[in-house]
């Protein structure tokens, strides 16, 4: 049988429970929060940066943290990272029985990978990496790769699927493009810009560069960044020619539906 207890003993003993509260409140001790009280934000994932390095090998793969904060995406770039470290293991142990058979001095091979974020929105995100690579020879070389990510979808996207003609995205940064080469290309060169026929003295076709866009504050993609590694738009000694060109007019118009909230599109 249950008792019931008068007000007046349950409001004493409700009281009595929370002095020990209040007295640490007034003492500055730090007091449970109630259940339902917001707990702190987590901390976003820290970037990935892993490193091995033997007698003969280094080997270093990097991607920052908004990469992280994506599983599928990370679990992608685990598994490449994975399959280079294995890929290296394999070439450098084969380079160095082969030095060994014929007689000739092995230098330890390196590759590295860093991938960094030219852009995030709600719904994309795009990375470039710069692959760092030596294999014994007389000096390394660099390579590039972009990546586009659909947060939406969960998945990769080429660049292209973004925009509705890809060819008519890109004509009108065309003639842009080769004029801003052929400037940065003056700033290495000086006065000494080769013959004109010279190969290096061309403008690559787009299909020769890393594309991937950029967004140069919080408002959305704004820019496409063109990357020519080492030879492709000039002698290995002038590195890599990295230019941003500002999209707007005719290349926006041809952004799909579906991506335009990730672009800095002018309201019209």
């Amino acid at each position: 049988m249950a008792i019931r207890q008068p007000a007046h003993l349950i409001l004493i003993a409700l009281a009595a429970l929370a002095l020990p509260a209040m007295a640490a409140c007034e003492q500055g001790v730090p007091v449970a929060a109630e259940p339902d009280a917001p707990t702190a934000r987590s901390q976003p994932p820290a970037p990935v940066d892993f490193e091995r390095e033997t007698s003969t090998f280094a080997f270093t793969y990097a991607y920052p943290g908004p990469a992280a904060a994506l599983p599928k995406l990370a679990a992608m770039l685990d598994a490449e990272r994975i399959k280079a470290l294995s890929d290296i293991e394999t070439q450098t142990a084969e380079a160095q029985k082969d030095a060994a058979d014929n007689g000739y001095p092995f230098n330890p091979h390196m590759l590295g990978v860093a991938w960094k974020v030219t852009g995030e929105t709600e719904q994309v995100l795009a990375m470039v990496a710069e692959i760092s690579s030596y294999s014994g020879g007389a000096h390394g070389n660099t390579g590039y790769e972009a990546l586009i990510w659909d947060k939406a979808t969960n998945q990769r996207v080429e660049l292209a699927a973004l925009f509705n003609d890809w060819g008519g995205t890109l004509e009108p940064l065309r003639e842009r493009y080769c004029a801003a080469l052929t400037g940065e290309r003056r700033q290495k060169r000086g006065a000494d810009m080769g013959e004109p026929d010279d190969m290096f003295n061309s403008c690559p076709p787009f299909s020769d560069l890393v594309m991937v866009p950029y967004a140069s504050d919080e408002t959305g993609f704004d820019r496409m960044m063109f990357i020519a590694a080492p030879y492709v738009a000039g002698p290995y000694v002038e590195g890599a020619y990295e230019i941003s060109l500002p999209l707007a007019g005719a290349t926006l118009d041809q952004v799909k539906p579906a991506y335009r909230s990730a672009f800095a599109i002018p309201a019209r």
